[in-house]
């Protein structure tokens, strides 16, 4: 994405989408661009800081309150984030995040991720997640609804986290030990017919199936 913050109009607000890379320029540079070149537009009016996956700390987010969401002069602040820790953060310090509806409420959107997953990144969204890259191994992905990986699965997947056992995981390249569907979980050996190739798990019978595709 760049190592700038990206503005997004939406209906809901003007949505400010934070790169994930952390190294690039600092955070405090990058709220001063938006103030100076977009404040107008943010002034008395709904502001949305998405920051994706990125792992912000209360030092960050403190930074991000200072330097974009007081001098925008924004009238309503909505937080965004599928870092557990970053919105435990968030939650703890009593800001509002953006409400996320369970899986199966009307309504409810898919959570796509356009990079691949490394070792120690977690991701967790109450309804689909469509990954377009791998999940490595030691990366985790936990859904309230369907699990679509385009790319290379190594790491864990849980989908259904909630208890619905009607969801599914799709995977161009299995290589994963194991998969968690609802309140069922597989453990995967790598002799398995289906390694390396594409597979769909479901629950049949209360028993999780995988199915390659041809």
């Amino acid at each position: 994405m760049g190592s700038h913050i990206l503005l997004k109009g939406t209906r809901e607000g003007i949505r400010c989408i934070f790169p994930e890379d952390k190294d690039i320029i600092g955070v405090e540079q990058m709220c001063d661009e938006v103030v100076r070149e977009s404040g107008h537009i943010l002034r008395d009016g709904t502001l949305i800081v998405d920051l994706q996956g990125r792992e912000s700390d209360e030092g960050e987010i403190v930074a991000i309150l200072k330097n974009l969401v007081w001098s925008s002069g924004a009238r309503e602040v909505v937080w965004m984030s599928y870092n557990p820790n970053v919105r435990r953060i968030l939650k703890s310090a009593g800001f509002c995040i953006e409400n996320r509806p369970s899986y199966g409420s009307v309504g409810v959107r898919g959570l796509f991720i356009f990079k691949s997953l490394r070792s120690g990144q977690k991701v967790e969204h109450d309804s689909d997640v469509f990954i377009l890259g791998n999940v490595n191994d030691g990366s985790e992905v936990w859904a309230g609804g369907n699990i679509w990986v385009w790319g290379k699965l190594q790491g864990l997947v849980h989908a259904g986290c909630h208890g619905d056992e009607d969801a599914h995981v799709l995977v161009k390249v299995f290589e994963s030990n194991q998969v968690r569907i609802g309140k069922l979980y597989s453990s995967i050996e790598k002799d398995c017919s289906y390694w390396g190739k594409p597979v769909l798990v479901y629950v049949q019978e209360n028993t999780i199936i995988f199915k390659e595709i041809q």
